[in-house]
């Protein structure tokens, strides 16, 4: 749901997946229906980084674009059952609309999210394959997702991440677990997560874990253990009349601040 993607920002990290492959037309003449708060763009010092199209409040694509020449690196479709759960997404090239993965999903009898697999692609070919399994408390909050290489019984496990929850929700603490050739799991950092109490605009669209907090996250620290090393990143958000965030800074462990703002439908 990769240390120096998780923060940047935080609201942008929600593993917010995509539908299937169209053409360009098909894609160009999506015309989104909104609802009030529902996030459609996020700019990066004023350039947009992240689009949202909708079909009602459900997402149906998601556009990235490069912050300094404004054009569209990668976008993500979305494809879903006739109950409304997410079970595809393909990433495909801005440019050339090539397929780069494809993030499969199945669910178990409680509805919970118990599998995605992934494929990448280079050039078409299959170049790598993984999948992850989660598990869940008696409150259907995520303590556990496994990361294994490969597919099916052929499957190599790679890591876990457990996680801590608060009643509310909010996600305060995962620590992530690697596994050597031998088997042998050994912890790797330990992240912990504050949050103000404001409504956090992507929590519909979040996979299971810290994205999918309630809240908007306000402080995170990393500590990887192997080099004892901590890394902090701080958010502060401006927020309109109904408490949604419009502006999020973020101060990196450097000391650089980079600032996001968040436009919602009319």
């Amino acid at each position: 749901m990769k240390l120096k993607n998780r923060f940047l920002p935080a609201m942008l990290l929600f593993g917010v997946v995509a539908l299937s492959s169209c053409e360009k037309s098909e894609q160009e003449s999506v015309t989104p229906e909104f609802e009030q708060n529902t996030i459609s763009q996020v700019l990066a010092d004023s350039s947009k980084v992240t689009s949202y199209n909708f079909a009602g409040q459900t997402v149906t694509q998601v556009n990235h674009y490069d912050k300094e020449s404004g054009e569209m690196e990668t976008y993500e479709r979305f494809e879903r059952d006739a109950k409304g759960k997410l079970t595809k997404v393909t990433t495909h090239a801005g440019a050339n609309h090539a397929v780069l993965s494809v993030q499969m999903y199945a669910y178990s009898d409680k509805g919970n999210l118990a599998r995605t697999t992934s494929t990448y692609y280079n050039n078409g070919n299959v170049e790598y394959t993984s999948y992850a399994t989660y598990s869940y408390k008696e409150d259907q909050t995520l303590e556990k997702k496994s990361v294994f290489e490969g597919t099916g019984d052929k499957g190599k496990a790679k890591s876990y991440t457990t996680y801590e929850v608060l009643p509310n929700g909010n996600y305060t603490q995962e620590q992530q677990y690697v596994i050597d050739d031998k088997g042998t799991a050994k912890l790797f950092s330990t992240t912990t997560y504050s949050y103000d109490t404001n409504p956090n605009p992507f929590f519909e669209f979040a996979e299971p874990g810290t994205a999918s907090s309630p809240n908007n996250m306000i402080a995170a620290s990393t500590t990887v253990h192997g080099t004892k090393k901590t890394y902090k990143y701080t958010y502060s958000y401006t927020y309109d009349e109904a408490g949604y965030p419009v502006s999020q800074t973020v101060v990196k462990p450097n000391g650089k601040r980079e600032t996001y703002t968040y436009v919602y439908s009319k």
